[in-house]
């Protein structure tokens, strides 16, 4: 899992206070492989209630201080949000305790390092919808990354929209062209796994919105938010033109995200 020392030791603490009413989300479900793109540099932990928030908030403080970490609360904070900063010695990384919805594909998920996670699917599609109204340079590789190594643009797009009834999947390519423009200084704000050239990546991206716009054009508009799962349930990308887009499951999401059903 491509996180630091110091990370993975507040992770430890961290997990141990993890269930299905506080869960890890954000990007560190997305870079728990080894060839990620770049490290996990904080945690993000979800709720889908205001008082899980604020216990498990309380609770994950007095743990940290009680393994020997300062914590500081930081910035705003409110039922739906607090932020704190941990630290020992020079070491230091960020925790965000925050809503979220409880409209997913799947059901969270227990995790041997995390505790309880969310799905990576779900993590991916909320990746998407976080590129769309805000300029951060980790959103765009975060995404370039899911197209690259895990599913096509286009079918990522296409199943967000279903978590937002706002957009449309033309209307987030649409922004992600438009809102996303770095220079590599910005790669500062990173800490990559990888040496990247950004005018190389940036040329991969644009054609990657260009097959996702091909895609989301070729897909049934009845069938707008879903996943396209295959026989064993896994997300793939799916081609309307094939002879096995018929036998896709069609997954959508729902309070509490489904279990996605195998066919035998």
């Amino acid at each position: 899992m491509p996180i630091g020392d110091f990370e993975s030791e507040v992770l430890r603490v961290l997990a141990a206070h993890r269930h299905p009413d506080s869960f890890v989300g954000g990007a560190t479900v997305l870079h728990a492989a080894t060839d990620s793109w770049r490290f996990s540099q904080d945690f993000d932990l979800f709720h889908d209630a205001e008082a899980a928030l604020a216990l498990a908030c309380d609770t994950d403080s007095a743990a940290l201080r009680d393994a020997g970490f300062a914590v500081q609360a930081s910035g705003p904070s409110g039922p739906t949000f607090r932020r704190a900063i941990v630290s020992r010695g020079e070491a230091h990384t960020k925790i965000e305790w925050v809503l979220d919805s409880a409209f997913r594909f799947f059901p969270v998920e227990p995790d041997l390092h995390l505790g309880w996670r969310l799905s990576f699917w779900d993590a991916a599609t909320n990746k998407v919808l976080a590129m769309t109204g805000r300029q951060k340079v980790r959103d765009f590789l975060d995404c370039l990354y899911l197209h690259q190594r895990h599913l096509h643009l286009g079918a990522l797009v296409w199943a967000a929209a279903g978590k937002d009834p706002g957009l449309s999947p033309e209307f987030i390519l649409d922004w992600v062209v438009r809102g996303n423009h770095f220079r590599p200084v910005d790669l500062a704000e990173v800490r990559l796994g990888q040496a990247l050239d950004l005018r190389t990546t940036k040329a991969a991206w644009l054609a990657a919105v260009a097959e996702a716009r091909s895609l989301v054009a070729q897909l049934p508009p009845a069938e707008l938010g879903c996943l396209y799962l295959d026989a064993v349930g896994r997300p793939v990308t799916p081609d309307p033109a094939a002879a096995e887009f018929a036998a896709l499951r069609r997954h959508f999401g729902r309070l509490g995200g489904a279990v996605a059903q195998v066919v035998a």
